[in-house]
């Protein structure tokens, strides 16, 4: 780790060569800065010309602080891809972490663990930052599809011991209507509410409904049994023909898609594990609530991948496109007060019981 200020990472990364050269000692596509110290800021047009080189070095960037940073240095920091702080920092584009060293060490080795889908996924929130919602998600499926045609999932995939796939006992969702308000409950408890093939289709089903009936003035999103969704059904990945047709299919059966066309008027009640999907088709909605008890986790990365169900269009626009990354690269896990302090989430309260 380097101890510099801002104001010497601006000369830095203008070399012509930044994009080639800058990396961690060992090789790994990382650039960490500690900032040690908040000396005189550059001139503005420095630091903007600093800020838009950072975005586009086909590395993972972090900035870690230790004091409020002035407010000229913040367009600055928000062109890192992760900034890290003590939680007694203020930075909105801060992740406040009691050992900063350890948060650092765990981006590292993220990174080094799966270079590829780690700066992957920090130019995919780059992009998407400045995309509309139908864009970043088109932008994801394509990373996605390419990811699951790389080494990483590859290496992932023959490492990983996954449950068979079963037979369901039932519909893996139910839509029932109370009123003008359309309740779509997800309903596979068996399986901690995996997010399956034939979830999704489901789920696309009852937002269409949703989005073509006028009567309905409301969607309620819940799910049934001890997790609102504890992510992809490990059963079914790997599982696609090939990549271009799985980018077909994530992209004409979207629920992200619907959540975000149908979001002023979604509600989501979530509880338990609320991983990868579980986390990413909640985001979209205008309002979430969460049990006390409910953990939010992305683990897309760790597998070589990146979030696929639409969290790197929705998450960044609750939390911001540093605190997603965190999220994604380190697959570290938040509880629901973090969430609600992050904005992941609007209320905490307790779930009501059916």
């Amino acid at each position: 780790m380097s101890e510099l200020g801002l104001a010497e990472v601006c000369d830095l990364v203008a070399s012509p060569w930044a994009h080639e050269e800058l990396r961690a000692p060992d090789g790994t596509p990382l650039v960490t800065v500690d900032v040690a110290s908040w000396p005189t800021p550059p001139a503005p047009e420095v630091m903007t010309a600093a800020a838009e080189r950072l975005r586009s070095l086909p590395v993972v960037t972090v900035a870690v602080i230790h004091d409020d940073p002035p407010l000229a240095y913040e367009p600055l920091l928000r062109a890192f891809d992760i900034v890290v702080a003590p939680p007694d920092v203020e930075s909105p584009a801060a992740v406040d972490h009691l050992d900063v060293a350890a948060a650092t060490e765990a981006v590292a080795s993220a990174v080094r663990a799966n270079p590829q889908a780690a700066v992957s996924m920090v130019q995919l929130s780059r992009l998407s930052e400045a995309s509309t919602v139908p864009d970043a998600l088109v932008a994801e499926s394509l990373t996605y599809s390419m990811l699951q045609a790389g080494p990483e999932f590859a290496a992932w995939l023959g490492a990983s011991a996954r449950a068979a796939a079963d037979t369901e006992p039932g519909d893996p969702v139910v839509v029932t209507r109370d009123g003008s308000v359309l309740r779509v409950t997800l309903d596979r408890p068996h399986r901690r509410n995996a997010y399956s093939a034939a979830m999704r289709d489901q789920l696309v089903a009852g937002l269409r409904l949703a989005g073509a009936d006028p009567s309905i003035e409301g969607v309620l999103i819940d799910g049934n049994g001890p997790a609102f969704c504890a992510g992809g059904d490990l059963a079914e990945f790997g599982t696609s023909p090939d990549p271009s047709s799985g980018h077909l299919i994530r992209t004409t059966r979207s629920a992200a898609y619907w959540l975000d066309r149908l979001r002023r008027n979604t509600r989501v009640r979530v509880h338990g594990a609320c991983v990868g999907a579980g986390v990413e088709l909640p985001a979209f909605a205008a309002a979430i609530v969460a049990d006390p008890g409910a953990t939010f986790r992305l683990p897309e990365v760790s597998m070589g991948l990146v979030p696929g169900a639409g969290g790197t269009a929705s998450i960044p626009r609750r939390i911001g496109r540093q605190r997603a990354d965190w999220l994604a690269i380190t697959g570290a896990g938040i509880d629901a007060p973090t969430a609600k302090r992050w904005g992941l989430v609007d209320r905490v309260e307790p779930r009501q019981r059916r």
